[in-house]
């Protein structure tokens, strides 16, 4: 079977492998999009039914149905959407979201998971929001996190965020294969994660058994113009501590001395939100062919 992909952030990454790749979609059997709402994915998808081809939607990261809920309330375009977990199916279905379009197969982000290392010191990873533009609340943490005493701070960073703003970067591209990779190893040697909300590289953090640490406080603000986004509610999930400015070292402190807190928390929210049970290349395999 012949397939189209476009990918983002590394979802397709092993599914590749499993197939032959071409490079026009008039040679493809099926298209893989990594979104299925962007204007772009949506007039392939547009052409893509015009050319009688079968187009497929995966989600692209943690948040990564995000569209289809309120405020945006877009419907699925594509003739299926893959999820990672059933929390994701659940609430899309609440939304009003075609069920027959959506399948649970996880995702193969877990094939990049290494074990953890032993390492000297105390390091606290920051995962900075990724925005249209600089927040505040990145900052007003950084400055924070750069008040506990003898700890390292590493700052998870990608495309759009400013190096030089942050202590001890490590950078990685979301359409670089070598992505992933990157976030596993910084997560090797990590004590705790602090972020502004529970992403993707989080949703790695719990699955590898690291405490995280979320930040309760965000002013709303619109992303590329869409003041749409200013009512998008921010979900925490049950398996990361909660923190303000004023207190989040003391938070952080908490959750380095008691690292078997929601210890179960993690490993259930990876099942329910990742699929992180499940056979992923199978079950992928199976909805493109199907």
């Amino acid at each position: 079977m012949k397939i189209f992909p476009i990918s983002h952030n590394g979802i397709l990454n092993d599914i590749k492998k499993e197939f032959e790749v071409v490079k026009r979609i008039e040679d493809a059997d099926a298209i893989l999009l990594w979104n299925d709402v962007n204007a772009i994915e949506r007039g392939i998808v547009r052409l893509c039914k015009s050319l009688k081809k079968k187009t497929i939607a995966f989600q692209h990261g943690r948040k990564g149905t995000s569209k289809y809920y309120e405020p945006f309330n877009e419907e699925i375009s594509a003739d299926k959407l893959l999820v990672w977990g059933e929390f994701d199916k659940e609430r899309l279905i609440k939304a009003g979201r075609d069920e027959k379009k959506i399948e649970v197969v996880g995702t193969t982000i877990w094939r990049n998971l290494k074990k953890r290392k032993k390492h000297s010191g105390t390091n606290v990873v920051f995962c900075p929001e990724h925005w249209d533009k600089p927040v505040q609340e990145n900052f007003s943490v950084r400055d924070e996190l750069r008040k506990l005493k003898k700890v390292k701070i590493i700052t998870k960073v990608i495309d759009g965020h400013n190096l030089g703003a942050y202590d001890n970067p490590v950078f990685s591209n979301r359409n670089d294969w070598k992505h992933l990779k990157t976030c596993v190893e910084v997560l090797q040697t990590a004590d705790v994660v602090v972020g502004i909300s529970e992403s993707t590289f989080e949703l790695l953090a719990q699955a590898m058994d690291i405490p995280v640490v979320i930040m309760s406080e965000w002013e709303p603000k619109a992303f590329g113009g869409d003041l749409r986004y200013t009512d998008y509610p921010r979900l925490v999930s049950r398996a990361s501590h909660q923190a303000t400015v004023e207190n989040l070292n003391e938070v952080i402190k908490h959750a380095l001395e008691y690292p078997e807190e929601l210890k179960k928390e993690r490993k259930e929210v990876c099942e329910e939100e990742g699929g992180i049970h499940l056979d992923a290349v199978e079950l992928m395999k199976k909805a493109i062919y199907g």
